[in-house]
């Protein structure tokens, strides 16, 4: 069966959803063609291998590889979802240690979050800020708008996706429009406001004049972290 890979981005990490066979020849050839290219401007990628039948050591390697090559752009590579053999082997040989294999999407995702072991040179990504937003040109003015002020920022614009990333990063602040939250809070089952302090996007932030909207959500931003809860 012939490797199928569906992409999707979670805030900043690409989560690559595997379908088929990791093994030597065109499906090697496949899935590291579609890492080099996001290398090195996505260099944060899961791999879910809940539909791969079958790894042989080559696609092993390759994946090992393909985590060498991710951290030396400053990311990381993380398998999650892999059939029971693929951690048998991983356990027996003792390469777990190098490449985790994570149960689900959310704990891989949730592990670029996680402080590392004192030895490992990799840094983990920082999520002081959830932003959640429909248009994606504005999330990426607030995030380098916020990251520029000094705050770890992650985006999504979707609520699907800002509650896996709400899981996953434990924000300490949530940006996010009134509709939006609404819809975050019948997912989840629960008002984000009830554990983190909640920013509400101001008023035409997309269309008045970027200055103005910078120093209103810069200066909200600041004052939910000062006070909490708003």
């Amino acid at each position: 069966m012939p490797l199928s890979i569906a992409s999707r981005s979670v805030g900043d990490i690409t989560v690559l959803t595997c379908t088929g066979r990791i093994v030597e020849g065109d499906e090697a050839i496949t899935l590291e063609s579609y890492v080099r290219k996001l290398l090195p401007r996505q260099p944060y990628i899961v791999i879910d291998a809940g539909g791969v039948a079958f790894v042989d050591s080559c696609g092993l390697g390759l994946l090992l590889r393909l985590r060498t090559l991710a951290r030396a752009a400053a990311g990381d590579l993380k398998l999650c979802a892999a059939n029971h053999h693929v951690g048998e082997v991983l356990r027996v040989t003792k390469l777990a240690a190098v490449l985790p294999p994570y149960p689900s999407e959310l704990e891989a995702i949730t592990a670029f979050y996680t402080a590392v072991e004192a030895d490992d040179p990799w840094a983990p990504l920082e999520g002081d800020l959830l932003c959640v937003h429909s248009s994606l040109d504005v999330l990426v003015y607030a995030r380098e708008l916020l990251k520029q002020a000094g705050y770890g920022v992650v985006t999504a614009s979707n609520v699907s996706d800002a509650r896996v990333l709400l899981r996953a990063t434990r924000p300490r602040v949530l940006v996010i429009d009134a509709d939006s939250r609404a819809r975050l809070a019948a997912l989840t089952g629960e008002d984000a406001s009830t554990h983190l302090a909640v920013v509400g996007w101001p008023a035409d932030f997309s269309t008045e004049d970027p200055g103005d909207a910078a120093h209103q959500l810069l200066s909200e931003v600041s004052r939910a972290l000062t006070h909490g809860r708003l």
